[in-house]
């Protein structure tokens, strides 16, 4: 079968690691390939790194949080990429992947949360909290939700079969014969919630299949079938459903964030004495999530219409 043109599966990339984090990941990755280095340490260092960001913002050194959360984000890219140029790419490296994101990401909105709390001392602390853990909520659908699909749409690509169906159920084998380590469980019980979010359809055709002998043939003709309507009758469907893929990606959200801080920092509003730069940072954030979160959805459910219903 004709595969579909590379050129979908660089779109799945967000704009920014497109456009240059990924060439850099890209050249890490080939300085590491032949060193004792692994993907999972990377992601170990991304994880401290953005860590250290979240202390920046915290401390109000705004610019240098910024440097480090775009040092976060290009080595976030290196351990995919080192992963598979050392072929050691697993379901349990992707959770501790997700693990680091979740860590950085809380990590960023418990420092914002205490500093406008200091700052501004009229505020509500449980009023403060409670937003922030809104928003990092809407963030971790984000990139739960970018991640699954990228992997799916990607697999689809450039294997013709589905690599999440694939990887859930071999983690459901683990997790339901007890011989899976938390980790595992972890990972097993985020991607069902994912797919669930995403399309309770699919799940309940997953579920239904899990184990069934011919799975494997079904979850190849139900990829099969995605990447003939991608390619001729629903062409225009996919690619807006690659387009705002890769738009829902959580770095985006990082993006818009340090984006923000950057022009307040450049261009301070001293005149409105409640303007905050963690604020503006937070309220920019939150409002890209959750419009990355409805379009993405949306053109994934006009694209998948009928491919999952029996």
């Amino acid at each position: 079968m004709e595969r579909l043109p590379s050129k979908s599966l660089s779109r799945l990339l967000d704009p920014l690691n497109r456009l240059y984090r990924h060439r850099i990941a890209k050249k890490i990755a080939m300085a590491l390939r032949d060193t004792p280095i692994t993907a999972n340490q990377v992601t170990l260092a991304h994880t401290c790194v953005g860590v250290s960001a979240a202390s920046m913002v915290f401390f109000k050194q705004y610019v240098l949080a910024v440097l480090l959360l775009e040092l976060r984000t290009i080595l976030d890219c290196t351990d995919g990429i080192l992963a598979r140029l050392k072929d050691s790419a697993t379901p349990l490296g992707r959770t501790l992947d997700t693990i680091g994101d979740g860590v950085t990401f809380n990590a960023l909105m418990i420092a914002g949360a205490l500093r406008i709390i200091l700052d501004f001392p009229g505020y509500r602390p449980s009023l403060i909290l409670i937003a922030v853990f809104f928003f990092a909520m809407i963030a971790a659908h984000c990139g739960s939700v970018y991640m699954l699909m990228k992997r799916k749409l990607g697999s689809i690509i450039l294997e013709q079969i589905d690599t999440v169906e694939r990887e859930w159920r071999e983690q459901a084998a683990k997790v339901y014969g007890e011989t899976s380590s938390w980790i595992s469980r972890f990972g097993y019980w985020l991607d069902t919630f994912t797919i669930r979010f995403v399309s309770e359809e699919w799940y309940e055709k997953i579920k239904k299949r899990r184990k069934a002998e011919d799975w494997e043939a079904r979850a190849l003709s139900d990829a099969t079938t995605m990447n003939e309507l991608a390619r001729k009758t629903r062409k225009t469907e996919f690619d807006h459903a690659v387009r705002f893929t890769a738009f829902v990606s959580d770095d985006n959200i990082f993006a818009v964030m340090s984006l923000s801080f950057l022009l307040t920092e450049a261009f301070p509003l001293t005149i409105f004495p409640h303007v905050h730069p963690v604020l503006i940072a937070f309220s920019a954030g939150f409002a890209y999530a959750i419009l990355s979160l409805i379009l993405g959805l949306h053109y994934l459910h006009v694209f998948y219409h009928g491919v999952y219903r029996d």
